[in-house]
């Protein structure tokens, strides 16, 4: 297995709050959610260039190629849509999807051909007793582009969170946030194949571990980081698809032929502390940057392996 890392991680882009998901734009823009506003600009001294005011909790982003922001809305439960030239908030699906409820969307991916592919974790209102339980009932939609329907692909997915394309974008792989590992789903046109298992449990929760008492397991750190909950994903351009482990402060990667390498752990997350999202720029696509959830800063650092772009912009 070659050698996978990220080297001196420095935290960046101070004052930002929220920051659950990082993408760099096509210029090298650095890009993070921001519930102060919509979504942050990091800029080059340390400081941020705020966009908008979303409300909520904005939680997945994306850039479409005409360089709006979409904006998976996790305090709302909308899919918003923010003009970055003038700060103009626009709702493109909002309450439900059919009859099914958006209130917990997580992440919004945008693929090559302009389609719109959102996770939603869960359909009851009352995720701690989905977490509790682990029941599998979140979905992921589709869109033809920001001003078309919805239309439901995947359905009654235990916790689905971000998602990724392949280079060829053959399979769309899914973070399951409970289950702390990662599955995928054959593409066929506008619609997706049987859920396919790809990693191993990159976490240790246990079968006993569900249930009503289970509730009272979710404030104990050092059970749910053993959990790991994993998060965010995003593949370098060798193949090796990169998952955050948020509670357990680890970010691994699940090579192609399905083994599990550590790319960086903060046990005590004194500086990597519930890490959330992944994704590169640079010259050379190997400068790397780590969105988190507990963090008013992200994190900036070298990979040994550059990475994939994840933006289509024209």
């Amino acid at each position: 297995m070659p050698a996978i890392h990220i080297d001196d991680l420095e935290a960046i882009g101070h004052g930002i709050e929220r920051p659950e998901q990082v993408l760099v734009a096509r210029d090298g823009a650095v890009y993070a959610s921001d519930k102060a506003s919509a979504v942050a600009r990091v800029l080059a001294p340390g400081g941020l260039d705020r966009l908008g005011d979303a409300g909520g909790e904005p939680n997945g982003i994306a850039l479409t190629g005409d360089g709006h922001f979409l904006i998976a809305n996790f305090g709302l439960g909308a899919l918003q849509d923010l003009d970055p030239l003038t700060g103009a908030i626009r709702v493109l699906a909002q309450d439900k999807v059919g009859d099914r409820p958006l209130q917990w969307i997580n992440y919004v991916l945008v693929d090559s051909s302009g389609a719109l592919w959102v996770s939603v974790c869960s359909r009851n209102p009352d995720l701690r007793h989905t977490i509790a339980h682990g029941r599998p009932d979140g979905y992921i939609f589709r869109m033809d582009g920001p001003d078309s329907l919805p239309e439901v692909v995947a359905d009654e997915v235990n916790f689905p969170n971000c998602m990724a394309l392949d280079r060829d974008e053959e399979y769309l792989y899914v973070v399951r946030t409970l289950k702390a590992d990662v599955v995928r789903f054959a593409r066929r046109g506008t619609r997706l194949g049987p859920e396919e298992q790809f990693s191993p449990p990159l976490g240790g929760r246990r079968d006993d571990e569900y249930g009503e008492h289970a509730a009272a397991l979710i404030a104990d750190r050092a059970v749910t980081r053993r959990w790991g909950m994993a998060d965010g994903c995003a593949f370098d351009a060798a193949g090796n698809l990169w998952v955050t482990l948020a509670r357990a402060n680890r970010i691994v990667a699940v090579t192609p032929d399905r083994q599990v390498a550590t790319i960086a752990e903060d046990p005590p997350g004194a500086l990597l502390s519930g890490p959330t999202s992944v994704a590169w720029g640079g010259d050379d696509m190997r400068d790397v940057y780590i969105g988190s959830l507990e963090t008013p800063y992200i994190l900036k650092g070298r990979s040994s392996l550059p990475g994939m772009p994840m933006v289509h912009q024209r």
